[in-house]
């Protein structure tokens, strides 16, 4: 990553950011790369003594000698941080020593760190101090001992330790304790660390080294309270080598290392859900395939919600926060500790499953968060079902390297979502070929938009009355070079995805308006809109760019929408369809009956016309209920003062009875197939208004 992206990053206003921003820590963000500090927080520039402006200016030269930064690299290429002493001038005051905990941020490709961020703490006062200590130690320490340093001197031959009474304060003993015994002192130190410290005074003791530098963890003598300590001493040795005592000072670095757990849980975890971010599962799940490689089974588990934007849109986005939260927490609930769960980012989840007897294990547990996920929330007192789709992948089965097994999830994701019911699917390697198909059939769209290889096709509407043509539907069709003409269930929907259904869309509405504008004036021509135009919010722009450019009337415009581009975000698709409705163009509700809610979108929105659905009039001849399904429709498309059309009408049979019905305008291949738009004129010709309904053509 770039400094510039690196500085982007850290102004997005995340988690990380805003803890850098308002913490009482000293901090800074370092490109390691450029050598140049990104970012100093408002303490960090206060202990710098310099302003925003210097701060920008700032180069790791500034701070540390090239020996360290060749120290700090090796650091952090390996373990990912780094500690050390920095002198630092002021531009106005005396020089100052900064205590340097650094941490990697960012990596790049080849893992070399890029980014780091610096949490710097004032030692100057300690130093000083210590350095007295070294070099008069039995004058200083007489005259520091009542000072506000935590100082102690102790006895290697006695082992009695005497304290200032800041040091005493500091590990909450009272004031008539300067002289405690050692042990006494080790037993404030927690268990976990008490074993680590004793074997860095024992190493010291033992090579005869005169310095000492350890962190550990005290819990208060008086309060219980738990606080971070940096201990720092010096040794005396006689002339056979025999230690003598040891003089040093203690640091209370709590409020630093919160700062660092801080930064820590932030760059490894989502801050809304509290589980590992994409970051930190990446590493974990790199850390389990090195598990694989030695034979044993792991799983990867790519969740996405079903319906989540449903609540979202309908509820508002803190009750879609609130669903997030409790997801996590109800998929934490089904796995064992040594699985790992992490919120990708919006509502995709993943899963690494440790330890698997045998790779259908794995089935098992996506099984059961799908029937977890099926059952109701609660949120605000309002039940919300949604679901989980979920695609899994098994090492090394499926592969061995995390970027390999995410993939392979992935791929199985997306078919669990292409299933009717949703749920679960393995990976199978036959998904790779489906995949590279859906990557060719993308570039070859993108190719087709250039090189003008999409044709539109046209279906005449009539009135059944006299036969007369009254408007012509716009069909796509793709001529592929290679796999010849193609109808729209071949591409539209990889169009949506791929989000091309917008130019596409834009491209159709141009060029049927273009053709209609040829045609004699009282002939309309109908474009079907999908629903990720609907919902972009250009609709509007879209139709009015294509009237002004055709000089098309705009009633000789009508707009076909299915009932499921309402689903979503209903009241700001109708607000598109009211801006498209207010330039004079007819709206008309396409594949009418076949969804739940038709009734109450004919009650929310004034619609010219209904389209009634293929699927009814295929029954219409043959079965009393079809035929009575329809006359319903029609009747109460006739009370709301609605226009119809009846699709998918094939025979004779269908026209007489849809004509006893009462249906009058009917489309279908008993009258003609879509044909292309040089055939519209002698379509036009035929339907002139015969008696009897012409011959398909």
């Amino acid at each position: 990553m770039s400094g510039e992206a690196g500085a982007a990053f850290w102004a997005k206003g995340d988690a990380l950011s805003a803890l850098f921003d308002v913490s009482g820590a000293a901090m800074a963000l370092i490109d390691l790369k450029g050598g140049r500090f990104r970012r100093v927080n408002p303490r960090g520039r206060e202990l710098l003594g310099i302003d925003a402006e210097r701060a920008r200016r700032l180069r790791l030269a500034d701070f540390a000698t090239d020996a360290q930064r060749a120290a700090l690299l090796d650091a952090l290429r390996g373990e990912g941080r780094w500690q050390d002493e920095w002198a630092w001038r002021r531009p106005e005051g005396p020089r100052i020593w900064l205590q340097a905990a650094i941490c990697v941020e960012r990596r790049d490709k080849d893992r070399e760190p890029t980014h780091a961020v610096a949490v710097l703490l004032d030692v100057s006062e300690h130093r000083e101090h210590l350095e007295r200590l070294r070099a008069n130690e039995d004058l200083s320490m007489q005259c520091q001992m009542a000072s506000g340093l935590a100082l102690f001197s102790r006895d290697l031959r006695t082992n009695d330790v005497k304290s200032s009474p800041s040091a005493l304060a500091l590990l909450g003993l009272s004031a008539g304790e300067e002289r405690i015994d050692f042990s006494d002192a080790l037993a404030l130190v927690l268990p976990e660390d008490a074993p680590q410290l004793r074997q860095s005074i024992d190493q010291t003791l033992a090579r005869r080294e005169k310095d000492l530098r350890a962190e550990f963890r005290v819990r208060r003598a008086d309060d219980g309270q738990l606080r971070n300590i940096e201990l720092r001493a010096r040794y005396e040795y006689d002339e056979d080598g025999v230690p003598l005592r040891s003089l040093g000072v203690a640091l209370d670095v709590t409020e630093r290392k919160r700062t660092e757990q801080q930064l820590e849980f932030a760059a490894h975890h989502d801050p809304l859900t509290g589980l590992s971010n994409r970051k930190f599962f990446n590493e974990q799940l790199a850390a389990a395939c090195a598990q694989a490689k030695q034979g044993h089974w792991i799983a990867v588990l790519c969740l996405d919600l079903d319906r989540f934007k449903d609540v979202n849109d309908t509820l508002g986005h803190p009750i879609g926060d609130q669903l997030l939260v409790l997801v996590g927490r109800r998929l934490r609930a089904q796995l064992r500790a040594a699985d790992k769960l992490a919120r990708l980012g919006g509502d995709e989840f993943a899963v690494v499953q440790m330890g698997l007897r045998e790779p259908e294990d794995a089935g098992l547990l996506a099984r059961r968060l799908v029937a977890k996920l099926r059952e109701p929330f609660v949120l605000d007192g309002q039940r919300v079902a949604i679901g989980v789709s979920v695609g899994v992948a098994v090492a090394p089965r499926d592969g061995s390297q995390a970027q390999d097994l995410l993939k392979a999830a992935d791929l199985a994701l997306y078919e669990a979502k292409a299933q009717p019911n949703r749920g679960w699917r393995y990976f199978e390697p036959k998904m790779n070929a489906q995949a590279k198909a859906r990557y060719e059939l993308e570039s070859d769209l993108r190719r087709a938009l250039e090189a003008r290889e999409f044709e539109l096709y046209y279906q005449p509407m009539l009135d059944a009355p006299d036969f007369r043509v009254i408007k012509f539907e716009a069909l796509i069709r793709w001529r592929h070079p290679v796999r010849g003409l193609l109808s729209p269930d071949s591409f539209i929907p990889a169009c949506e995805q791929n989000g091309m259904i917008c130019e596409i869309g834009d491209w159709v509405l141009q060029q049927a308006c273009a053709d209609a504008a040829t045609w004699p004036h009282e002939i309309g021509v109908a474009v079907n809109v999908s629903p990720v135009q609907l919902a972009s919010g250009d609709l509007h722009a879209s139709v009015a760019a294509a009237l002004e450019a055709s000089r098309l009337r705009a009633d000789r415009l009508e707009i076909e929408i299915t009932e499921t581009s309402l689903l979503h975000d209903a009241e700001a698709n109708f607000e598109a369809l009211r801006k498209v409705k207010a330039l004079g163009v007819r709206v008309a509700m396409d594949d009418f009956g076949i969804g739940y809610a038709s009734l109450g979108y004919l009650q929310s929105f004034p619609f010219d016309k209904v389209k009634i659905d293929r699927s009814f009039t295929r029954d219409v001849a043959v079965s009393t209920q079809g035929a009575a399904k329809v006359k319903a429709m029609l009747d109460l498309c006739a009370a709301f003062d609605l226009a119809t059309t009846i699709e998918g009408v094939e025979t004779q049979a269908q026209l007489e009875t849809l004509a006893r019905l009462g249906g009058t305008r009917v489309q279908g291949f008993l009258f003609s197939p879509p044909r292309p738009a040089d055939c519209v004129p002698e379509m036009i010709e035929r339907f002139g208004g015969a008696a009897s309904p012409p011959a398909a053509g």
